[in-house]
């Protein structure tokens, strides 16, 4: 299994290695090509995709820069990735905005992904996307390297992040009407992606996913005072389902597939912190 994944993902990242060569207007840089394939790899491929990757022998995928309408004011890139063999496309943002109620400067200093999506491959490929074919054995390098490699928040971000999730909980408890544990326990936090600015936290006690995700950079203390982040709280006795086509439309579920990766990078990756009571000032 081990060779049959490296095999996949050097496919991937030997092909992203040619973005180097691109015209210095080209949509991103090669050392993000490799995050973006080294968080998919944490967060979203399977055996499935190993397999079909493994059986195609396809070589190429696929890049385009994105220009959706946007405010005048609003400069932000997007790019997005395809690998058409296992059906991925990556949506990537370079943010560069103002919001000007709050004299905030959004504005990240790199691509960051913003959505991964199964796709049928598109009609429109060869003409509004560019190939991308590869060879190069520095994935497997690279992959082994940082199978690894965690980062996780400092202290400063630890204690925000404690607050943040202490908020959620109290008032998802208050939303339902339920009465929050005595023993709020600990949580479980993910480690940190650098092309990626999410936080994923279970929360044992509770039996609940909590993500937070912000435009800005997530550790900036900017995104925690101005209030610009968001939170989705998902229960997972309540909100786990086996395909998103039981629950076409909504956005309030993730499969088991999804939940399972995410408690693999929290419990099995991650870092636990202590969590007392919503209520209280006690940190620990």
């Amino acid at each position: 299994m081990r060779k049959l994944v490296f095999t996949l993902l050097s496919v991937v990242f030997s092909t992203c290695s040619l973005l180097a060569q691109q015209p210095s207007g080209h949509v991103m840089k090669i050392e993000t090509a490799y995050e973006v394939i080294g968080h998919l790899y944490r967060w979203y491929l399977d055996e499935v995709d190993v397999r079909e990757a493994t059986k195609a022998g396809n070589e190429t995928i696929w890049v385009r820069e994105v220009r959706p309408e946007l405010d005048p004011d609003d400069n932000s890139r997007f790019a997005e990735l395809l690998l058409p063999v296992v059906g991925v496309a990556v949506t990537l943002k370079k943010a560069d905005y103002r919001i000007e109620e709050m004299d905030l400067t959004v504005k990240s200093d790199r691509f960051k992904i913003v959505r991964v999506s199964r796709v049928d491959l598109p009609a429109d490929l060869e003409r509004e996307w560019t190939p991308l074919k590869f060879e190069g054995p520095a994935l497997r390098a690279y992959l082994f390297a940082q199978r690894g490699d965690v980062s996780f928040p400092d202290d400063a971000l630890v204690e925000r992040l404690r607050s943040a999730v202490r908020t959620q909980i109290e008032q998802h408890f208050e939303d339902s009407g339920k009465q929050i544990p005595e023993d709020v326990g600990t949580t479980h936090c993910a480690p940190l992606s650098s092309v990626a600015n999410e936080i994923w936290v279970f929360w044992e006690a509770g039996r609940m996913l909590i993500q937070f995700t912000s435009d800005l950079n997530i550790a900036d203390p900017k995104v925690w005072d101005q209030e610009k982040l968001q939170a989705r709280i998902y229960d997972i006795d309540q909100q786990v389902v086996v395909s998103l086509q039981e629950v076409a439309g909504s956005n309030a579920y993730l499969t088991r597939d999804q939940v399972g990766r995410a408690l693999y990078n929290c419990v099995v990756l991650g870092r636990v912190y202590g969590l007392a009571r919503p209520s209280t000032e006690d940190g620990e």
